[in-house]
């Protein structure tokens, strides 16, 4: 009997879909990530199911819309009862390894009530190697940067460097002097060799040398990075410069027809505004900055090194795929690549993520090469498409014939080139403060915001920069009741009571 085909999926942290040249970004060069992109598919039109970590992440490993699995934001534990994709491969005889970024429990939770709580595992996880969540195989690196040098990437470092050796490495070197907005640039004191990326790698791996040939095995890869605070080891040379990249687009005054947060957040007034609701700070945003102080020149080096850390990223990617074709694994694998949301990068004003779905921020990169032997050319890369695709189309690729009734999701390869489709992206602050959702359907995006009666609708046909909001014009009435017609009909799909029903009365 033919063995299945392996599947890896790797999922980077914020990541853009211009940080990519295969996108056609003309000031980053990206091999690694090209050569899937070059060896299959590209999508140009993916889009994440909400702006921040968690939420996207259990949507892209269920197949299910936010408002479906419930898990609403960071912080937010996934608990029992949720089957995911490597529960569901698991059963067909999958080997499972989750690698890297999980942020599938909460982060800052005490450790009793989080398995991936920082607090309790900045040393590491002792024996504990899984399983969580379906994966039979963990190395879990928590948090980013200054303050992801925690569980099994943590204990790794601790195996070389010193306690007051890796607190020193946690000081970051500022490059401007510009106050924190949470885009600015850093240098790292941690050697290239030690990053989290590079340990990334070396632990997918090793997972390759671990798994049994004879049976197939399903990888999950998650880079912690280019996730904010923008830093770069100081041995490692900027791959992209700040001479050379874009300063943000930004159209002033483009705020004023946007919902009032929009504003606020610019001017670092969030916190103290209706908008945040619970004692948390908005997610993404935390207790804000103004935005208006940032100078041209702190934020083309805040961007620089954002790129930069993709450069990062890149060459780990170009080593990987060079394992899995020594190994004579590479043709037969399934590999998709994809982040869990973008960023903002000062583009509209704003930086790093929360509820403003612009293209920066929602659009994610979406590559795929099938396993040898699978049809690809009738594929429509220019169709809307969403990280939910990501399970159904390994489930199908993998040989399940039928895929649960309660995805959300598709099989991106059998999609046809008719197929109309509109999807979501969700983000929840707070369920009696701010809660968007917002739908697109081809050129179409309307973010309809629970309880308040302001909207966006943007044209990005006529509009791609989304400087012109269309929600009170009165020629777009119709496609506006049709978008929200759309939101309604997913909510309610997604909203099926557990109670049984014993009789007529």
């Amino acid at each position: 009997m033919k063995k299945k085909p392996n599947i890896i999926v790797i999922c980077t942290d914020q990541q853009r879909v211009d940080t990519l040249s295969c996108y056609g970004s003309d000031f980053v060069k990206t091999p690694g990530f090209d050569k899937i992109a070059d060896d299959g598919l590209k999508f140009d039109n993916a889009y994440c199911p909400s702006a921040t970590c968690t939420p996207s992440r259990v949507s892209l490993l269920t197949g299910q819309n936010v408002s479906k699995h419930n898990v609403w934001s960071v912080g937010v534990n996934t608990g029992d009862g949720i089957s995911m994709l490597p529960h569901r491969l698991g059963d067909m005889g999958y080997q499972t390894g989750l690698i890297g970024k999980a942020h599938l429990e909460a982060y800052q939770a005490p450790p009793e009530q989080s398995q991936e709580s920082v607090e309790g595992f900045e040393k590491g996880y002792g024996d504990w190697l899984g399983p969580y969540y379906g994966f039979n195989h963990v190395r879990l690196a928590l948090g980013h940067v200054n303050y992801g040098m925690t569980g099994h990437y943590g204990a790794w470092l601790r195996e070389t460097f010193s306690e007051a050796e890796i607190e020193d490495f946690k000081k970051l070197i500022p490059v401007t002097n510009q106050r924190s907005f949470g885009g600015e640039a850093y240098f790292s004191k941690l050697p290239l060799r030690y990053h989290n990326s590079v340990w990334t790698t070396d632990s997918a791996i090793d997972f390759l040398d671990e798994v049994n040939a004879e049976d197939p095995f399903f990888l999950f890869v998650s880079y912690q990075d280019p996730h904010h605070p923008h830093a770069i080891p100081e041995d490692c040379e900027p791959s992209v410069s700040a001479d050379d990249v874009p300063l943000p687009h930004y159209v002033e005054g483009e705020l004023e027809d946007k919902p009032p947060h929009f504003k606020i957040a610019r001017q670092g007034e969030l916190s103290q505004s209706r908008f945040t609701g619970t004692k948390y700070p908005m997610a993404g945003q935390g207790e804000g900055a103004d935005f208006r102080d940032v100078e041209p020149h702190t934020a083309a080096q805040g961007r620089a090194h954002y790129y930069s850390m993709i450069g990062i990223i890149d060459k780990e990617l170009q080593r990987l795929w060079t394992e899995l074709e020594d190994r004579n694994l590479y043709d037969d694998t399934l590999i998709i690549v994809t982040s869990d949301h973008g960023e903002l990068l000062g583009d509209h004003g704003l930086w790093m993520k929360g509820p403003f779905h612009y293209e920066q921020l929602v659009k994610v990169p979406l590559i795929m090469k099938l396993p040898k032997g699978h049809e690809c050319s009738k594929i429509d890369t220019n169709q809307t498409v969403s990280l939910t695709d990501v399970t159904p189309t390994c489930l199908s690729i993998a040989g399940k014939a039928e895929l649960p009734d309660e995805m959300d999701g598709i099989d991106l390869t059998s999609s046809s080139k008719d197929q109309k489709r509109t999807v979501f992206v969700e983000t929840i602050q707070d369920w009696h403060a701010l809660n968007c959702t917002t739908a697109i359907s081809g050129n179409m995006k309307m973010t309809w915001y629970a309880n308040e009666d302001f909207g966006e609708l943007i044209d990005l046909e006529d509009d791609p920069f989304e400087v012109k909001n269309k929600w009170d014009d009165e020629g777009a009435r119709a496609v506006k009741m049709k978008l929200l017609s759309d939101i309604l009909n997913m909510k309610v799909k997604a909203t099926r009571s557990v109670k049984k029903r014993i009789s007529y009365a």
